[in-house]
């Protein structure tokens, strides 16, 4: 099979950015090459590379699996099925933390059910300063760990368990958590793409998707700071939900911020010095 011929059989099946971006995985050409170099015959390693990540794209496997990587706050991230895929809206949860943690001299920071470490490894990028990583996947953790080292250049405070349970005695500045949340009836509504994500990382339990952010809630004042601050990713159908929930736990200062969408993203508190 030549190159043109390649191009064009995963051109008829996918979108032309898949198309590219599979025949440049398979044989190492840019967009430009893959048209000068099309009479080229492909290797045939390269040509079953290219049957066998068509067949996954086909089948519903996100690009960013099949590439092993996704790029999130300008910075490169190592994804697997066992993560999340870090998404642009979470950028707005990112943004919070980092403007939050400019209220401490040096911050403590968190970054609870952490899945790639994205969110985590970003904040430490931006700001210079060690966060610690947690996740009740030792998966997660391991890909976490490993995006934190290859863009910090250190080893991380990275542990694994469900919520605080590995940081008793620990105390934070800020707690950033984009926890799951999805309803069962919201997750049967998400495009195929997403079901091929780990289901635990996105259903959050109970009618309302809320179960598990009620435990983060009720359980951060105990691993806060006096003032330290709690920041919460969640559908904006939650937000007024999670802010009387912050309410509740004796929060205060609660605002919520807006994604690129426009709609309701990040919640957050902060605790009491009571």
């Amino acid at each position: 099979m030549r190159i043109k011929d390649a191009r064009r059989l995963l051109l008829g099946k996918l979108d032309s950015t898949d198309a590219r971006i599979i025949l440049r995985l398979a044989t190492g050409l840019d967009d430009i090459h893959q048209i000068t170099e099309g009479e080229s015959e492909l290797a045939t390693e390269a040509e079953a590379v290219i049957h066998t990540l068509m067949e996954k794209r086909l089948s519903g496997t996100p690009m960013a699996y099949i590439m092993g990587e996704k790029e999130f706050y300008g910075i490169p991230f190592h994804v697997s099925e066992s993560v999340l895929i870090p998404r642009p809206d979470t950028e707005t949860l990112v943004d919070t933390a980092i403007e939050l943690a400019g209220r401490f001299r040096n911050p403590r920071v968190l970054d609870l059910c952490t899945g790639s470490g994205a969110i985590g490894t970003a904040i430490a990028h931006t700001l210079s300063i060690p966060v610690a990583l947690s996740d009740i996947s030792s998966e997660a953790i391991a890909i976490a760990s490993g995006n934190y080292r290859s863009n910090i250049g250190k080893e991380p405070d990275a542990r694994t368990g469900d919520l605080f349970g590995p940081w008793e005695g620990s105390v934070f500045d800020i707690i950033a958590t984009n926890p799951p949340y999805l309803t069962d009836a919201w997750y049967e509504e998400t495009e195929r793409d997403v079901k091929a994500e780990p289901m635990n990382a996105l259903v959050g339990g109970g009618r309302d998707g809320l179960d598990i952010i009620r435990r983060i809630i009720s359980q951060a004042p105990d691993y806060l700071s006096p003032d330290g601050y709690l920041a919460i990713e969640c559908d904006y159908r939650q937000i007024e939900i999670c802010g009387r929930l912050l309410e509740t736990e004796g929060f205060s200062d609660i605002a919520s911020r807006k994604d690129l969408a426009g709609k309701e993203r990040v919640v957050y508190g902060r605790r009491n010095s009571k």
